[in-house]
């Protein structure tokens, strides 16, 4: 039998889809052609290595729906937290504490709540670390802007609480600065604080989203 006609029907002797004939025509040829017998077995021996299978895309799809979920629980708690903080300074009464709500339980979640929007742009950042700090900037920059802005809204009142005088033009002591500064502090000190620790869960929980979205 020619050997180009065995090389043809070795693939279908090894697979057994050839008739008991052909079958019987290949495995005597293999007998007596050293040729035929070293591509037969070159053909029929075992893998040495296994091919990688790629991860389902059921994983894929759990870890968007896990980054998702995130994305809503952060959502949903920076407007709970702008609606109380709005509820409470509004039944507040002017006076001591006139916009300590504000600057203190809505001004540092709105930031937060704004620094959010940079997360559907996660796939244009080169790397997880890039964007999670990005992401804490874009908290703080917020932030400061909205203070900035509820700065301008609130000025007369913190004047007035600072120094309690009633004729314009009046030199202030240093006592009066210390006390300036002493109010400044009760009315902003907490949202300081609460902008540090957004700024801080910005940059940890982006970087975990991103790590969901599979960004290296």
């Amino acid at each position: 039998m020619d050997c180009s006609i065995i090389l043809d029907l070795i693939p279908l002797y090894i697979d057994n889809c050839c008739s008991e004939q052909s079958a019987a025509i290949v495995k005597e040829h293999i007998g007596t052609c050293q040729e035929c017998k070293a591509i037969f077995d070159s053909m029929n021996a075992p893998p040495t290595s296994e091919t990688p299978i790629p991860p389902p895309a059921k994983f894929e799809r759990i870890n968007d729906w896990k980054a998702s979920v995130l994305q809503s629980v952060l959502l949903f708690s920076s407007f709970a937290a702008i609606t109380l903080g709005v509820s409470l300074e509004a039944a507040s009464p002017s006076g001591l504490f006139n916009g300590f709500w504000a600057f203190n339980l809505v001004i540092p979640p709105t930031g937060f709540l704004l620094s959010l929007a940079n997360w559907y742009f996660v796939r244009l950042y080169k790397t997880r670390r890039s964007f999670s700090n990005y992401c804490a900037l874009a908290t703080l920059a917020a932030t400061v802007c909205a203070y900035i802005i509820a700065g301008f809204h609130y000025e007369l009142n913190i004047i007035d609480l600072a120094y309690p005088v009633t004729y314009p033009f009046v030199c202030f002591s240093i006592q009066d600065c210390l006390g300036a500064l002493m109010t400044l502090m009760i009315i902003l000190g907490g949202g300081i604080l609460l902008t540090a620790a957004l700024c801080l869960l910005s940059k940890m929980l982006s970087n975990k989203y991103a790590k969901m979205l599979g960004k290296e």
